[in-house]
């Protein structure tokens, strides 16, 4: 009984030295925060930017037709009435296509961008473990409390816009 306490007591004191070396850091947070995000975001807009005009243009027209409504509907015959819903109907469905479009060239954008990203970014945070002494790093979005000392995505972030 004896020799139970005392492992247990031993493995107790063990994650206690332990605690002392956790670490948290969001590896998605600190790179798409980074220099080197920002300039990709910039391209990728760069690169799709008609459809980003097209989406606002269509955003501006819906809202127009939406005020039209507002403001002449009592006074619109039938027949007005009528265009003017096809025609935001019409519109509707293509701001949302574009929106799709976007959306989904954004999330490829951004999985391309992290696989891109993640060896050089894994060599930081390992260069910043072994620097610290941590003998666990967790992912921030599997934690449910974190102090703000052992939260490390900023310490990641400087390091990888110092590396430019």
């Amino acid at each position: 009984m004896r020799w139970i306490i005392a492992f247990i007591a031993a493995a107790t004191i063990n994650l206690a030295v332990a605690a002392d070396k956790v670490a948290v850091v969001d590896m998605e947070r600190a790179l798409f925060l980074s220099d080197a995000a920002t300039a990709a975001v910039k391209e990728f807009e760069k690169a799709n930017q008609s459809d980003i005009d097209k989406l606002k243009s269509l955003q501006e027209d819906l809202m127009a037709a939406q005020k039209r409504v507002e403001t002449e509907g009592d006074i619109m015959s039938d027949d007005q009435r009528r265009e003017l819903k096809n025609e935001v109907e019409q519109k509707t469905q293509e701001y949302q296509f574009y929106g799709r479009k976007l959306q989904q060239l954004e999330e490829k954008w951004k999985r391309d961008l992290f696989n891109k990203q993640l060896p050089e970014l894994e060599k930081t945070l390992k260069a910043l473990i072994d620097e610290k002494g941590y003998n666990v790093v967790l992912n921030a979005q599997a934690v449910i409390f974190k102090s703000p000392e052992a939260d490390i995505t900023k310490l990641l972030l400087e390091r990888l816009n110092a590396k430019k």
